[in-house]
């Protein structure tokens, strides 16, 4: 395996675990679950480290962590949606924010990481992870709020951090 393949290769763990862990979820097999969590995560951290020290980072290899990143998190928020903890339209704000992302990056030919949207998986999984620890309304009401807020903030900032850079060119 050459060194450009391991993080493609660390990022393929996370799409290959999801169906693992939406069963996992499904049958009610609580550690494993948490351990296939934290797995996913694991593996969103060391991906991108990887790549780093490698010196092995890519315009594709950064569309394709976006993407098993949206993989992973959409198919959680449709599981939670079949369980009906989280209403429908939640779906709607995780892709809104993913198609801007690959839209506006492939307008400028390079993946665009703003502000506030490098850090939106990272809380679309902190809303995953409380789902799984705390299964109670008060805590589907939070992430709720969460999502909402950091959509909306996310959609903002990439949209003022996009037209800004445009205004630099």
């Amino acid at each position: 395996m050459n060194k450009q393949t391991v993080p493609w290769a660390i990022t393929s763990l996370r799409v290959v675990a999801l169906p693992f862990l939406i069963c996992s979820f499904n049958q009610q097999i609580r550690v494993a679950t948490y351990v296939l969590f934290l797995f996913v995560m694991f593996t969103d951290f060391l991906d991108g480290y990887v790549a780093k020290k490698l010196e092995a980072t890519s315009r594709l290899g950064s569309y394709f962590d976006v993407t098993a990143d949206f993989l992973l998190v959409s198919g959680m928020f449709i599981t939670f949606v079949l369980e009906e903890f989280y209403s429908p339209w939640i779906l709607l704000l995780i892709v809104a924010v993913f198609v801007q992302f690959m839209l506006t990056s492939l307008y400028s030919k390079r993946a665009v990481y703003d502000p506030v949207g490098k850090y939106y998986g990272s809380l679309m999984y902190g809303g995953i992870g409380l789902t799984l620890l705390f299964p109670d309304q008060l805590v589907y009401s939070i992430v709720t709020i969460g999502i909402v807020v950091s959509t909306i903030a996310s959609l903002v900032s990439r949209v003022a951090y996009f037209l800004h850079a445009q205004n630099r060119q």
